[in-house]
């Protein structure tokens, strides 16, 4: 298995583990198929109670180790004891069905997944334990004519079948690893990226509020003895705008290290949208409910400016909403992804969608939404709002196309706070 190294290695871990999980569902599915097919068309397999009671047996591991095989699978990594019990099965379906045909077949699954889950010591192991087994079902035919008929020669040959399913398996392993590292350097890519455009917003930030603010407190602070000496109440009130004009900077201060500090980004979607909802529910009491679908995901630079749309969203309900409750979504398909902040609230003072209604929020000193509908343009998505008087407002960011959407529908799954 591959080290986990930080949340880049969890992830890739996880993307491997997915392909590999899939490949085990395909092959059990090839085994259901295959002990299906021969029940189906072999009448001696049906009048054979005992060959009908091995097949059926070996079906039913099959198919629950596909409805198990999330959980499975994780287990079949550090326990080949596990596997080592389905060659066990494979032996009983040989000594009771014969050593040819469908039934070799059932065997050869073993084979392949070994290849894909163990490194060579174990699948040489395995590999042997079949060989042993098929030697031994060999040796317990009855059927002198099967021997004839096919041949002692490629009876005997039989088993290397075994190694090259073996081979195969280990191929798609390698395959597989490839493609993973490959995401993680692509990962990793972004992350530098991402990182070196966020130090550059940090730094446009901090030179547009804190270091105003801060230029402004210098400025009034050195007219202040002047104002002692001539206008004690003007000096009262200079004093009283530095000392709040200190205060602003030290908000814009915490939270310009809060966003340096930042690692939600790096979680999936799901993950960190509940992770953020969780965290400003703690703080400001009021109840969020989070609909997350299931495989869901944004790239690294288009999540991160999704998240900080989230938390910004989040902000104006605390600052202006008086709301009640508020609600999350994300949905999404191959064709567009969605990510909405609802509350019910008292809604916006200007109707959205007017002309010029976001200058006037701007004007009035409410910059948050003109700031989200910017990032929202950098991810290259679209901002919408819509908001009644009394009826709450609804903030929804929108990706259109497949890359935005991660390529994935699934099941909705539901997560109620």
């Amino acid at each position: 298995m591959v080290g986990d190294e930080g949340l880049s290695g969890g992830t890739m871990r996880s993307s491997l583990e997915t392909r590999i999980g899939l490949t085990f569902v395909l092959l059990m599915q090839v085994r259901v198929l295959v002990v299906g097919v021969t029940v189906l068309i072999n009448s001696e397999v049906r009048g054979n109670f005992k060959g009908l009671w091995v097949l059926a047996l070996a079906a039913l591991v099959s198919g629950v180790a596909l409805m198990g095989w999330e959980r499975l699978v994780p287990r079949l990594f550090d326990q080949p004891a596990l596997l080592a019990f389905d060659v066990l099965i494979g032996y009983a379906v040989l000594a009771v069905g014969g050593i040819i045909g469908p039934y070799f077949l059932v065997t050869i699954v073993a084979a392949g997944l070994a290849g894909l889950l163990y490194r060579w010591p174990a699948v040489l192991l395995l590999c042997a334990q079949q060989t042993v087994l098929y030697y031994v079902a060999l040796g317990q035919q009855e059927e002198k004519d099967i021997r004839d008929a096919v041949g002692l020669p490629l009876l005997l040959a039989m088993p290397s079948f075994y190694i090259i399913a073996a081979l195969v398996g280990g191929v798609l392993r390698r395959l597989y690893d490839e493609q993973a590292e490959a995401e993680e350097a692509r990962w990793q890519s972004e992350a530098l990226a991402l990182a070196a455009a966020e130090r550059s917003r940090l730094a446009r930030e901090m030179h547009d509020s804190l270091t105003g603010t801060l230029s402004g407190i210098a400025l009034a602070s050195t007219g202040l003895p002047a104002w002692i000496r001539k206008s004690p109440e003007r000096a009262e009130a200079e004093a009283q705008r530095i000392a709040a004009a200190a205060q602003v900077a030290a908000r814009q201060a915490r939270e310009l290290i809060a966003e340096l500090r930042e690692d939600a980004v790096q979680h999936p979607l799901g993950v960190a949208i509940d992770e953020i909802a969780a965290e400003w529910e703690r703080t400001t009491g009021i109840p969020v409910r989070t609909r997350v679908q299931d495989g869901v995901d944004l790239p690294l630079s288009a999540r991160h400016e999704t998240l900080a749309i989230v938390k910004e969203a989040l902000e104006n309900v605390s600052r202006h909403a008086e709301a009640s409750r508020v609600e999350i979504s994300v949905a999404g398909d191959r064709d567009l992804l969605e990510v909405c902040v609802r509350d019910d609230g008292h809604g916006l003072s200007v109707r959205p969608g007017g002309e010029g209604w976001l200058d006037a929020l701007s004007g009035a000193g409410h910059y948050g939404l003109l700031g989200m509908h910017e990032r929202a343009r950098r991810a290259g998505g679209e901002l919408v709002v819509d908001s009644l008087p009394g009826a709450g407002t609804g903030i929804t960011v929108r990706f259109a196309g497949e890359d935005a959407a991660g390529g994935r529908a699934a099941l909705t799954r539901r997560r109620d706070r």
